[in-house]
C-alpha cells in the first residue's frame, strides 16, 4: 500500500491540477442512524478499501460521524502519499494512510498534521504453511528462511528485514505486491509470507498457520491515521474535533461490542467468506490493531519516525514530532 516516498510533490501537483476527480469514488454506503442537526460534508481519501480500515467504516456505516454532524464521503486515492496530496491540494478535507507521509510533507514545506488513529500496532502476522515449522519466538530461528512481504520502502518490508537483522542474519525477503503474496506458499516458493488480514485468515482457513506476530512485537505504532491541513485546524476546528470524537466513539464502541464489529466485517466484505471475515475482524480486535480509541500515542508516532529516520526516509525527527497533533483526541 506503499509507493515510493520521491514522488510525494508529484502527486500533489497532479491532484491539485485534477482536484474535482482526481481520486477516484469508493462505494458510499448509507448511515444507519440519522443525525439531528445539520450535517456537514466532508471528503475523506484512504488509499483503497482494505479490511485492516475497518474502525473507519465502522463509523461511517454504525453512525458516528453523523451523530457528530458530518456527512462523510470516501474517495480512493491509489497511495498512501496520493492521500496526503489530496489533504495538501485540497481535494480532501482528510486523509486516511501511512501517517508518516505527513512528516515527510513537513520536511518538503507543507502544514500537515496527523490527529487520529485508525489502525494502530504493526498487523502483519508471519504464516507458513510448512508442517515442520513451529512458533518463531526469536529472530535467529528465521535462519535459512525466506519471508516474502510487500515491497520495499514497506513497513511491512522495513520491520521484517529488521527481524533478520536483529537475529544477526542478513535479510532472506522476497519482495511481492499486495494480494500476491498466498499463492508462495501454495508453491513452496518462500517459507513464510508476512500478511495482513484478511489474508492471514484466509491462510489459515487453507491449512497455514500463524508462527509469528508484528503486532505482538510492536503493540504501539502508528502505521494508519488521519491527516488534516494545519490551515484547516485553525479555520475549521470544531469539524475537526467532531471528526476525531466519532472516529474515538466507534473504536471504543467496537471493543465494548466485539460481536458487533464480526457481524460488520462480514456484512462489508462480503467478497470474504464469512468465516474468514470473523476471524479476521476478531484477530484485529485481539491484537489491538483495530485501536482502542483514536489518540495516537507518543511513543506509536515516534516508533514510526524512528523507523523512517533509520531508512533515510525522515531526515529530521525532531521535526516530525511537531507533526503528531493530539488535542483534539483528549
Amino acid at each position: 500500500m506503499r509507493r515510493s516516498w520521491g514522488v510525494l510533490l508529484a502527486a500533489v501537483a497532479v491532484i491539485a491540477v485534477f482536484a474535482g476527480w482526481y481520486v477516484s469514488r469508493a462505494p458510499r454506503p448509507a448511515d444507519t442512524k440519522p443525525s439531528p442537526v445539520a450535517l456537514q460534508k466532508v471528503t475523506v481519501a484512504q488509499v483503497g478499501e482494505f479490511f485492516i480500515y475497518l474502525p473507519l467504516y465502522y463509523a461511517q456505516e454504525r453512525g458516528y460521524f453523523r451523530r457528530n454532524g458530518l456527512d462523510v464521503h470516501l474517495v480512493n486515492s491509489g497511495g498512501d502519499e496520493k492521500s496526503v496530496a489530496a489533504v495538501i491540494a485540497g481535494a480532501a478535507d482528510f486523509g486516511v494512510g501511512d501517517p508518516t507521509f505527513a512528516a515527510v510533507a513537513k520536511e518538503q514545506g507543507q502544514d500537515v498534521h496527523v490527529v487520529a488513529s485508525v489502525v494502530n500496532g504493526v498487523p502483519f502476522w508471519g504464516v507458513t504453511k510448512r508442517k515442520d515449522l513451529g512458533p518463531i519466538e526469536q529472530p535467529q530461528q528465521l535462519r535459512g528462511l525466506t519471508v516474502a512481504t510487500f515491497p520495499k520502502p514497506s513497513t511491512a518490508y522495513a520491520l521484517q528485514a529488521a527481524m533478520f537483522r536483529e537475529g544477526g542474519l542478513k535479510p532472506s525477503i522476497k519482495e511481492a505486491q499486495f494480494g500476491s503474496l498466498l499463492p508462495l506458499l501454495d508453491t513452496s516458493a518462500v517459507d513464510v509470507v508476512l500478511e495482513l488480514e484478511p489474508n492471514v485468515s484466509t491462510a489459515t482457513s487453507q491449512g497455514g498457520k500463524v508462527v509469528y506476530s508484528l503486532a505482538a512485537k510492536y503493540p504501539d505504532f502508528a502505521i494508519t491515521g488521519v491527516t488534516v491541513l494545519g490551515r484547516t485546524v485553525k479555520a475549521r476546528p470544531d469539524v475537526v474535533r467532531r471528526f476525531v470524537t466519532a472516529l474515538d466513539q466507534a473504536e471504543r464502541a467496537a471493543h465494548a461490542n466485539p460481536a458487533d464489529v464480526v457481524a460488520f466485517a462480514k456484512a462489508r466484505f462480503p467478497n470474504v467468506p464469512p468465516d474468514v471475515a470473523a476471524a479476521a475482524a476478531q484477530r484485529m480486535l485481539d491484537a489491538g490493531v483495530f485501536p482502542q480509541h483514536a489518540a495516537v500515542s507518543e511513543k506509536g508516532w515516534s516508533q514510526a519516525v524512528a523507523l523512517r529516520v533509520a531508512n533515510g526516509e525522515v531526515k529530521d525527527a525532531a521535526a516530525a514530532q511537531t507533526v503528531l497533533d493530539g488535542s483534539f483526541s483528549h
